[in-house]
């Protein structure tokens, strides 16, 4: 068995690792590399590979930079199955009818205002990609092996990152393969949390957060809290970039714990983001992924976590445009989480220069993004093409991320017995390197490697 890493590899976004087993393919994978517009587009608009050598695809969860390019694959000639758990399944379809919207109105948007480029940035798929890509998943309970290309023997295991997500357990040639994907948190807010392997000999973990400690999740919730009362007393609004998936629930269920216990004002809170509120309804049928706490704060009481009375959704472009021109104290959660896209574009342009203003980032923001030069202090970004000053208040609060930290990384090497291989993947550099170096204090004896992109290694 050989595994080559073809993205994620040296980075965090773009996840895209070939199993090779003997003369089959296995592509753990097809994630959409994320970052500055036009270098995105030079990443994705070619896969790596021949999408006809590809005899499966297995899914550990539905984020964009996981799966984003999977309707790209079937556009290429991919036709095998897709193997993935039934609550990824359900926000898959959404999530990339949504990326191919964007992409669509993006290559628009550039026309338009670059009609003397012949290089032009036009949509990777389509929407009848998508459908195309959604006929080929096969879904799969966690625990429950499954056979796939008759070549391995999978098993998904709860990863306790986002609604659906999974690690995957892959037997083949003699050797055990346990993929990480994204790891989340034990006590993390809404979802049970991650399950260790029985068993495994190689492990292929993310790093995101290799190097760093989350905040107590309960401070976060008091801090989220202060922001909102400060902002409020200026008169101002809070402007939310949010990743619609996991982390708008997240917000939306501290927001409503933070009403019922009359810790914030009664400022209006608008989800203005079609693709959130289309998960955050998805999200309240799955009530059978959701902790003790949930259980205990709402659905026993027969209430729904993500719903409050100071809540609007505001789903038409119209409503969205209408809260630019709101001139009282508001509460608007926006995507994209990392400000390359989507509504929250707009609401940052016109409330950026506002020192009344609170920009509060909720999530963890890659190199190059608008949102990473927000966090970052700089005092002038563009945005919409328009150079504008950043005189709001900005804010971070990392006890948001859905991805576990150094010790959550640790803990779960550390709890599966057999381990003799491990390949760092899905991390900066330095949060690599940290979590390599620990790793390599905890027991000298594993074989610790990170990965640069298009390198193959034999299991």
């Amino acid at each position: 068995m050989k595994i080559t890493f073809l993205g994620a590899a040296g980075g965090v976004t773009g996840s895209k690792h070939l199993i090779t087993t003997g003369e089959k393919k296995i592509l753990l994978e097809c994630g959409m590399f994320q970052g500055r517009r036009r270098e995105a587009y030079e990443k994705n608009k070619e896969l790596p590979f021949d999408a006809t050598d590809i005899d499966a695809v297995i899914l550990s969860h539905a984020h964009i930079d996981h799966s984003g390019l999977l309707p790209l694959l079937v556009k290429n000639g991919f036709h095998g199955p897709i193997h993935m758990t039934s609550g990824t399944a359900a926000v898959l379809e959404p999530l990339l009818m949504d990326a191919a919207a964007i992409q669509a109105e993006d290559a628009a948007y550039y026309r338009k205002s670059h009609s003397d480029d012949a290089d032009i940035m036009e949509p990777l798929y389509s929407g009848d990609d998508v459908h195309k890509m959604l006929s080929l998943i096969h879904t799969h309970d966690r625990e429950k092996t499954f056979r796939v290309a008759d070549a391995a023997d999978v098993t998904f295991y709860n990863a306790g990152h986002i609604l659906g997500s999974a690690q995957i357990h892959l037997r083949a040639d003699g050797k055990e393969l346990f993929f990480t994907g994204d790891l989340g948190s034990r006590g993390k807010k809404i979802l049970t949390d991650p399950v260790r392997a029985p068993h495994a000999d190689i492990m292929v973990t993310e790093s995101t957060y290799g190097g760093r400690f989350h905040k107590d999740r309960n401070k976060t919730r008091d801090e989220l809290g202060k922001i909102i009362r400060d902002t409020y007393a200026r008169r101002g609004k809070v402007i939310i970039p949010s990743f619609a998936l996991e982390r708008t629930q997240e917000v939306l269920y501290d927001l409503h714990r933070l009403f019922d216990l009359g810790k914030i004002p009664q400022i209006p809170v608008f989800l203005d983001s079609p693709l959130a509120i289309a998960f955050t309804e998805i999200f309240a049928k799955h009530t059978d992924a959701f902790d003790e706490e949930t259980h205990e704060f709402f659905l026993s009481q027969k209430k729904n976590p993500f719903s409050f009375s100071a809540l609007r959704f505001t789903r038409k472009t119209g409503d969205s445009k209408r809260l630019n021109a709101r001139k009282k104290p508001a509460i608007i959660i926006a995507g994209s989480g990392m400000c390359e896209g989507g509504r929250v574009r707009h609401h940052l342009l016109h409330n950026i220069e506002d020192p009344r203003a609170t920009i509060l980032i909720v999530g963890y923001q890659a190199e190059h993004t608008l949102g990473r030069k927000i966090v970052e202090g700089q005092k002038h970004v563009t945005i919409l093409d328009q150079r504008v000053k950043v005189n709001a208040r900005v804010e971070s609060l990392g006890g948001y991320s859905a991805h576990g930290d150094q010790k959550e990384l640790v803990a779960n090497v550390v709890e599966t017995p057999g381990i003799k291989k491990i390949f760092i993947v899905h991390g900066d550099d330095e949060q690599s390197k940290t979590l390599g170096h620990v790793l390599h204090k905890v027991s000298p004896d594993w074989e610790i490697t990170i990965p640069k992109v298009n390198k193959t290694f034999l299991l």
